[in-house]
């Protein structure tokens, strides 16, 4: 199980300070591409459910969301080496490309803790905390890091929800 918080921030530099005194480690800088694909039978957006491609590596399905204030939900990633082959599989099974979402992360860790410093093209700056695992476990450490990093309101909504939430407004408008 994947437990999630997200957060918007103002100030990456004032929340990476905030990240090292806590004590967390940097552990990498990476640029993700997340290509979002759509089931052929049933809506995605309805059924909470998401399926991408990473980089060109990594199929990961994320089932529904299984409570009201984080991100947490069941997760499930495959590695391949054809991008191309994957794409040739997901195409025959009726699976079409909906969305890319393209960021920039820092990601640091404190015990069993994920910290995400991320710049998302077209959304701004947020802050991800994520631990994987036994899911009341999970929470609560999730929960701690948040505390002393005093992080509030949560978002719940996908990076991907976002970036099409933000097209349909720009299309209304």
């Amino acid at each position: 199980m994947e437990v999630e918080v997200k957060v918007r921030i103002d100030s990456p530099a004032e929340m990476e300070k905030s990240i090292v005194d806590m004590g967390a480690y940097f552990l990498k800088e990476v640029v993700e591409e997340d290509t979002y694909f759509s089931h052929p039978c049933r809506d995605f957006s309805t059924t909470d459910e998401a399926l991408r491609i990473r980089n060109g590596s990594s199929l990961t399905y994320k089932g529904p969301k299984v409570d009201m204030d984080t991100k947490s939900r069941e997760e499930h990633i495959v590695h391949f080496d054809s991008e191309m082959e994957m794409r040739g599989i997901l195409s025959a099974l009726g699976f079409r490309e909906v969305a890319r979402v393209r960021k920039r992360r820092r990601y640091y860790r404190i015990g069993d803790v994920t910290i995400s410093l991320d710049t998302v093209d077209h959304l701004g700056h947020f802050v991800e905390v994520e631990c994987i695992g036994e899911y009341g476990e999970c929470r609560e450490k999730v929960m701690e890091v948040c505390e002393k990093l005093h992080l509030k309101e949560f978002i719940r909504k996908s990076y991907l929800e976002l970036l099409l939430e933000k097209e349909n407004q720009r299309g209304t408008t």
